[in-house]
């Protein structure tokens, strides 16, 4: 899922920096310490931002997370970090927090692009291309109850 966010200096979209991870946890929900992640491993960049036009983005900068891939490989807990813009950037500009939760994705289920199989009931969802698959939740049928569980896809 791609996750947006906006620096700016003074007011003024800050455009032509170079995010970086400050840090980035696994947060469980049974009150375990955090546990840090490699904070490099997953790019900011600017959004539009190109050589003829370096401040295209307008201060706005995406990066991506997947669901059951990379520093999101464990399923069972959220994410949660900062970002720095930079040190160009007063510090009440320069620090973003960031929560990455499975929670984030009950959006997608409801706005992208699903395809539920009819024989099992497993929903695929889509990220906003409509063909790249984001998440997928399994459907179980047992004693009469009917489980959802959210999957990587």
């Amino acid at each position: 899922m791609l996750y947006y966010i906006y620096f700016s200096s003074g007011g003024v979209p800050a455009t032509m920096l170079s995010p970086t991870w400050s840090c980035l946890y696994e947060a469980t929900n049974d009150g375990e310490d955090l546990t840090l992640l490699a904070s490099q491993t997953v790019p900011i960049q600017s959004v539009g931002n190109n050589i003829a036009n370096p401040s295209a983005g307008g201060g706005w900068y995406v990066y991506e997370i997947v669901f059951g891939e990379g520093v999101w490989s464990n399923t069972s807990v959220d994410l949660v970090g900062v970002i720095d813009g930079g040190d160009d950037l007063a510090d009440s500009d320069r620090y973003k927090s960031v929560e990455i939760s499975l929670r984030n994705l009950g959006l997608a289920r409801v706005a992208h692009k699903g395809i539920q199989n009819k024989s099992t009931g497993d929903v695929t969802i889509y990220a906003t291309d409509g063909s790249t698959p984001e998440m997928k939740l399994d459907f179980t049928d047992s004693g009469g109850t009917l489980t959802r569980n959210p999957t990587a896809s």
